[in-house]
């Protein structure tokens, strides 16, 4: 049995989403208020006694001049894996509904393993084609890393470091930088911070309502983390506490802040709050290519490597063509560089 339910009416969901062991933020209703300007909608799937075996939730992107959108669940949908019946529930329910709104798209991201073939097969099946070729999937890293905190302390997280990363640790905790977590009147230090972070690396930053947001939509959930020098911030980060799962969303610091290791510092922080809070897995989230020293930005893997996080490739983008003509077309123009001039 599918039930479709709205953002003020997604209690059943969230509380489904933040117990499970697989469940994630991106598909909970408060990340539907982040993404404000992208339509939200829930999907539940119950058993015969009314006990809800799996869950969905959507965003809508509509496209430019296409007269059509597509449906996009980040990191979802949420069932037990093996599960075959209710994802074929969910997925047949919306990939109906989102026909019937014109959509030429579904598309899912979940968190399982690129190397499980039973899942492909079963995606297949339902008319998805798998694309394991790109790193990120919508803003979605497929290549991730992940530490474990099942049964740790904060002497056995130390141990699990690599000894430079554990070196400098020590040497920040000993240091003058001070933590704490702060609220939206930090905003204006973190945004600046952050610009600085995306100059140097070559990215393009959120702008500062989107962080306000974040912060706002996710509530308790989310916390700012700044390392400060003498009262200035030097280097902050935001992450996300969820269910079973810490998420490292952002991060950024200034050059003071990286020769005193304020960012060490601040994932010290982050991983045993993750530890106090119950969290059995820390989600250090994306990087980009294969864990090799030829890889250009293999220096993000061996920085989250030396906080003994493991190498994760998650299945990848799973696009189900609800009108295919569309979609070929609309899939050009992404592919060709077109993609943020067809989103609205």
């Amino acid at each position: 049995m599918i039930e479709f339910v709205t953002m003020d009416r997604a209690e059943a969901l969230d509380r489904f989403v933040e117990g499970h062991p697989c469940g994630h933020f991106m598909q909970c209703s408060q990340w539907g208020r982040v993404k404000q300007d992208w339509p939200w909608t829930g999907l539940i799937c119950r058993d015969d006694t009314g006990q809800i075996r799996g869950t969905l939730a959507l965003l809508q992107h509509h496209l430019r001049f296409f007269s059509t959108s597509f449906f996009y669940a980040p990191r979802g949908p949420i069932f037990t894996h093996g599960d075959g019946r209710t994802f074929s529930e969910l997925i047949h329910a919306a990939a109906a509904w989102s026909k019937a709104r014109g959509a030429c798209l579904l598309r899912i991201d979940p968190e399982i393993p690129e190397a499980d073939a039973a899942f492909a097969a079963l995606a297949r099946r339902e008319g998805f084609r798998v694309d394991q070729a790109s790193d990120y999937s919508l803003f979605q890293p497929r290549l991730c890393y992940v530490s474990a905190l099942s049964r740790k302390d904060a002497q056995s997280l130390a141990a699990m470091y690599h000894r430079s990363t554990r070196y400098n640790v020590h040497k920040a905790l000993r240091g003058p930088l001070q933590v704490r977590c702060g609220g939206r009147e930090d905003l204006p230090e973190f945004c600046r911070m952050m610009e600085k972070t995306a100059a140097k690396n070559g990215f393009t930053p959120r702008p500062g309502d989107y962080f306000a947001r974040f912060l706002a939509g996710l509530g308790a959930h989310a916390r700012l983390y700044l390392a400060e020098l003498n009262g200035k911030p030097i280097a902050a980060s935001i992450a996300v506490f969820y269910g079973r799962t810490c998420s490292l969303c952002y991060c950024c610091s200034e050059e003071a802040g990286d020769k005193l290791h304020a960012n060490e510092l601040l994932q010290w922080h982050m991983q045993t709050d993750a530890l106090e809070q119950g969290c059995t897995r820390f989600d250090f989230r994306g990087v980009q290519g294969p864990p090799v020293e030829s890889n250009p930005a293999y220096g993000l893997h061996r920085y989250k490597q030396g906080f003994g996080a493991e190498f994760c490739a998650w299945i990848g983008q799973l696009d189900l063509p609800l009108r295919p003509a569309l979609y070929h077309l609309i899939k050009r123009a992404a592919d060709s560089g077109l993609y943020r001039m067809l989103r609205k």
